[in-house]
């Protein structure tokens, strides 16, 4: 933690200003990067200037007061607010440079008041209500008010700079219903005598699905900051970066016996022996009491931990189980942030309350500190990474960054997995090559250990598929031999659970290339040095005899396959000569279009 502060959002501005690059290129337009609600919880200041930094042409705010305490952060960009109080003095307004958005004939008349008293010029926009029936000029007052803010325009005292108004996102035919009634009202402003320079319609949704209705601005909040506005299309599928990682610690450890009860009301009873661990993040900072037994997890040394027992104002618990005699405290704890980098999901929380991401966002509390993350960080080169993602990558199998390592022994390579288990995450595919006797089960074994599952994770052979539960609240490995499977239909056959569990499938190579991401791991050794590349693998590469039975439940054959002639047991790496293997690592699809780390 940068500050010391047990609650942190940091806030990665490579991200913000690679998400305004993504929408300029979609839209070719200007942008208005709104940063209302303190930056959607984000930091308006912090957003603002990384906006601007990726190309934002304007900000934007709700009020005045925000639009004020921008100015008065140093912020010296283009600044537009529009919701206005019946009693609203836009002098000091007028007087910072700051565009006022006019919603009714009255507010018109107080701007250019202002204006003539500080002998000045205002900058307006006009607001019309399309269909919203919110705030904005009705049609009936259209022509009076176009015809007032022409003359206005022509005494000096306005600039009209731009006309907008607002989408109920209640379908593409109302979408384009609220368009008709919009472009009725641009070419009544323009026959009034007014050109305005910037006629924006579309906000997120709209700007990310819509291209009829970008005009020349777009209006976006959301969309800076990562979020998908749309329930079933993530950020990564629309080529965005969550800017906020929330992020806590672990203040104390708790060892307990089964039958202990847990917080408030002890509505969580411990099943089993377990650990118990205290985050100072609760109901004040933003962690909704609506969490209590609803299934939310945080993610804690790589491991996705349950919340358990009631939230409280300043503190909520996690269920460690085997993870709480591996970490002590002071532990990061990740609250939420990019699932691209195996943490939890803001939608996961949106979904569980019955709510949206940007509630859950704009919901943190003053008791987080924002910190602002850029240079040497890491979303520096996620984000620089991520400004190669086009549509092409987003839809289809574009493979990432590839990156090779040598590995000297079988501990470098069990450490090498363990890495690698410790960043996978539910859904996770790897695809895992080599010739017989390379390390293949030996790199899985490290990933099952990382991922905190129950072994022994041994060659599934005579199984084809076996399910390694995890003892850390994650998600379950799945350890698959592919050799005799002939296509992809046979190995969805197996029905097995990608969504929640991590799948390594061993000779998986050209069977997974519909399954939208996977990663692919080679691994070579020197030629002479055992079996080559592409024999029959027929056995564990690193792991004693297995004859397809569970120890002592510790894992679950879920697919039987017949046995082949000839099967035999391969020797464990450590029994043969040690030779060092090459490792090949890239990444397929949006969840490692960004690159794979290291």
């Amino acid at each position: 933690m940068r500050t010391g502060s047990m609650r942190v959002a940091e806030i990665s501005l490579p991200a913000i200003r690679h998400n305004v690059r993504s929408i300029r290129k979609r839209t070719g337009g200007a942008i208005i990067a709104v940063v209302k609600a303190n930056g959607y919880g984000h930091g308006a200041g912090i957003v603002a200037r990384a906006a601007v930094q990726g190309g934002a042409d304007l900000i934007a705010v709700a009020d005045l007061e925000e639009a004020v305490q921008l100015r008065d952060e140093g912020l010296e960009a283009p600044l537009l607010c529009w919701l206005h109080g019946s009693r609203a003095d836009f002098s000091e307004g007028v007087e910072r440079g700051i565009e006022i958005g006019v919603s009714t004939p009255q507010q018109l008349e107080a701007v250019a008041e202002a204006a003539r008293r500080l002998d000045s010029t205002a900058v307006v926009q006009l607001k019309i209500d399309t269909g919203l029936s919110r705030n904005g000029l009705p049609p009936s007052l259209w022509d009076e008010i176009f015809t007032r803010a022409a003359q206005l325009q022509g005494s000096g005292l306005l600039r009209v700079r731009g006309i907008f108004s607002h989408l109920a996102n209640a379908g593409p035919e109302n979408d384009r219903a609220q368009a008709r009634v919009f472009d009725d009202a641009v070419a009544r402003l323009r026959a009034a005598g007014v050109e305005p320079e910037m006629i924006h319609l579309a906000a997120s949704a709209a700007m990310l699905s819509s291209p009829h209705l970008h005009y020349n601005t777009v209006r976006v909040g959301v969309a800076v900051y990562g979020l998908s506005p749309f329930p079933d299309r993530t950020s990564a599928q629309l080529g965005l970066i969550p800017a906020m990682t929330l992020k806590s610690e672990i203040v104390a450890l708790r060892s307990v016996p089964a039958g202990t009860g847990v917080s408030y009301g002890f509505n969580h009873v411990c099943q089993s022996d377990t650990t118990l661990g205290l985050v100072p993040v609760g109901y004040a900072d933003g962690m909704p009491r609506a969490l209590n037994g609803a299934g939310a997890t945080v993610t804690v040394a790589g491991a996705h931990c349950p919340i358990v027992g009631r939230i409280g104002m300043d503190q909520f618990i996690v269920d460690l189980g085997a993870l709480g005699s591996r970490i002590g405290i002071g532990e990061p704890v990740v609250l939420f942030g990019d699932p691209e980098r195996g943490v939890t999901p803001v939608e996961l929380w949106a979904e569980l309350l019955r709510t949206i991401n940007y509630e859950v966002v704009a919901g943190i509390g003053q008791r987080v500190v924002r910190v602002p993350v850029d240079g040497d960080d890491a979303a520096e080169d996620v984000a620089a990474a991520a400004e190669g993602v086009g549509a092409a990558d987003i839809d289809g199998g574009a493979p990432g960054a590839e990156w090779r390592v040598e590995v000297d022994d079988p501990e470098q390579m069990h450490d090498l997995g363990r890495r690698f288990g410790e960043r996978l995450a539910a859904g996770d595919l790897v695809v895992l090559t080599g010739p017989l006797g390379a390390g293949k089960t030996t790199l899985t074994r490290g990933i099952g250990e990382g991922l905190g599952v129950r072994g022994p994770v041994t060659s599934p052979t005579f199984v084809l598929a076996r399910t390694h539960p995890s003892q850390v609240g994650g998600p379950p490995l799945v350890h698959v031999d592919a050799y005799r499977l002939a296509d992809a239909t046979e190995l969805d056959d197996l029905d097995l659970d990608y969504e929640g569990s991590v799948v390594v499938a061993e000779w998986g190579s050209g069977l997974v290339e519909e399954r939208g991401s996977w990663l692919e791991i080679v691994i070579e050794r020197p030629t002479g040095a055992g079996a080559r590349a592409g024999s029959h693998p027929d056995a564990t590469d690193g792991a004693a005899t297995d004859n397809g039975a569970t120890d002592d439940g510790a894992a679950a054959d879920v697919t039987t396959g017949a046995t082949a002639p000839g099967e035999g047991d391969e020797p464990d790496w450590s029994e043969a000569p040690i030779e060092t293997r090459l490792v090949s690592v890239r990444g397929y699809g949006p969840r490692w279009a960004r690159g794979v780390p290291r």
